[in-house]
């Protein structure tokens, strides 16, 4: 008799641990995306925080983040007036930072577009901006998902940022709606040709060269190509506008299979919800 309760115990530990293990593993990502805005001292960020807080941008994003992502614990989505251009995620507050001053930065480079102002209707042009933001923002939860449930990455962070953007982008959304990655290819294009490299002083050369990010203008053709790489009409779209030279081009649809293999292999198991397309 003590033999055989011994052994029923062992298989229903078993059975237990067996049927257990994911559940388990889900207790541990019961973190959230809280939203908020931080008021402003000075007047003119004050009307972006107020304009962004009308349209529920912050909610809408940490909606997205909680409806879709385990998260170890909760996360701040938002946005401020940091005094400087910036989107950052900050790990000491665990969140994710949209600067009022990078809206108004996004902003004004469109209007100074005039190529882009003739070109777009006044509701395609708030669309340019609107996908933008969220390219920023999906760039960041890259950030805050390695942070906050200690993904392993190798190579550079920021390039994996990027990756996970494009590849979040064409997977779950719904890109016919909201175009995120050609407004994000448009806005690093731009920053590009604004930029005069010959005339900075030597040590903001060095600091540029420094930083932690790729150069734009590898970050408009990473973009682009991992876009094409898809088969997408918008990713041959994102392509052609980026100017891709055709021997990169070819390569593309073998660089966004490993761009999918890693994102699956580092990622996947944090979603809660199926893509749009593509398979797991």
């Amino acid at each position: 008799m003590r033999k055989m309760t011994s052994t029923l115990l062992v298989t229903l530990l078993f059975c237990l641990s067996s049927h257990a293990a994911l559940p388990f593993e889900q207790l541990l990502y019961k973190g959230r995306a809280v939203p908020f805005y931080n008021d402003s001292n000075s007047p003119e960020q004050q009307k972006y925080i107020d304009g962004i807080r009308g349209s529920q941008l912050a909610e809408r994003m940490a909606s997205l983040v909680s409806g879709s992502l385990m998260m170890k614990s909760d996360i701040g989505v938002g946005f401020e007036s940091c005094g400087q251009v910036n989107a950052f995620f900050n790990p000491q507050r665990h969140a994710i930072v949209i600067c009022s001053e990078f809206i108004d930065m996004m902003a004004k480079t469109a209007f100074n577009d005039k190529e882009l102002m003739m070109k777009l209707p006044r509701e395609q042009f708030g669309k340019v901006i609107n996908g933008l933001i969220w390219g920023i923002f999906f760039h960041e939860l890259a950030h805050a998902i390695i942070h906050t449930n200690s993904v392993p990455v190798t190579g550079r962070e920021e390039d994996v940022a990027d990756q996970f953007a494009v590849w979040f982008a064409v997977n779950f959304v719904d890109l016919n709606q909201t175009p995120i990655v050609l407004p994000t290819v448009w806005f690093w294009s731009r920053l590009a040709k604004e930029r005069d490299i010959p005339s900075m002083t030597e040590q903001e050369r060095r600091s540029f060269m420094s930083n932690e990010h790729s150069l734009d203008e590898q970050r408009i053709y990473n973009m682009a190509c991992w876009d094409l790489g898809t088969g997408s009409d918008g990713g041959a779209k994102t392509a052609q506008y980026a100017g891709l030279p055709t021997e990169r081009a070819q390569r593309c649809p073998g660089e966004y299979a490993q761009v999918d293999m890693g994102m699956k292999s580092h990622f996947k198991k944090y979603f809660k919800v199926r893509p749009l397309r593509g398979t797991w």
